[in-house]
């Protein structure tokens, strides 16, 4: 029973942020208009040249805002393959519950860590984009959910890589049974 409930936890967290990313991807497809008029206002700089004084010195930075819908495809790329990577390692969760298999859940775990990684990733690239062009400037709630996302990924791969002594303690002593 605990080896189900150790890998229910992180099927949870692993389903959800890759039915999250899933639902990222479909809204980039299904309205890419919102997230072309963020990315060429944050590339363009945009937003920063209507001001007097703030980020006057960083306009040399400035993207043309044609580059804002190419950038999106590959953002929406970026999250498709990172999504199916999230969903890939769910199934390895499923895969060791239906086995019971220390084995099975290593392969899931390192599968999930790799995964996550790359969806933390994806944020920090964004948030370090965005602090190039000077985002927080004047779009500060963008900027909150790429930090929002970057403290989810770091809670997530803590969690996913942790090994409880007593599902390993169980297993190997359930092993150790087996052989004898």
């Amino acid at each position: 029973m605990f080896f189900h409930s150790f890998i229910f936890g992180r099927l949870a967290v692993l389903v959800g942020l890759a039915s999250w990313l899933s639902i990222a991807v479909i809204n980039n497809l299904f309205d890419p208009d919102t997230n072309i008029l963020h990315l060429g206002n944050t590339l363009s700089m945009a937003l920063l040249k209507e001001e007097q004084v703030l980020g006057g010195a960083l306009l040399s930075r400035a993207w043309p805002i044609e580059w804002a819908e190419p950038l999106l495809m590959v953002v929406a790329t970026s999250q498709m393959l990172i999504a199916v990577f999230l969903w890939v390692a769910a199934l390895g969760y499923v895969r060791a519950w239906r086995r019971r298999s220390l084995s099975s859940l290593d392969q899931a775990r390192n599968l999930a860590l790799i995964a996550l990684t790359c969806f933390l990733l994806l944020w920090l690239f964004f948030i370090c984009g965005g602090l190039w062009f000077g985002y927080w400037l004047k779009q500060g709630a963008i900027q909150s959910v790429h930090m929002t996302l970057i403290l989810i990924s770091l809670g997530a791969l803590l969690w996913v890589q942790s090994e409880p002594a007593r599902l390993c303690h169980e297993l190997s002593k359930k092993g150790s049974h087996e052989n004898n």
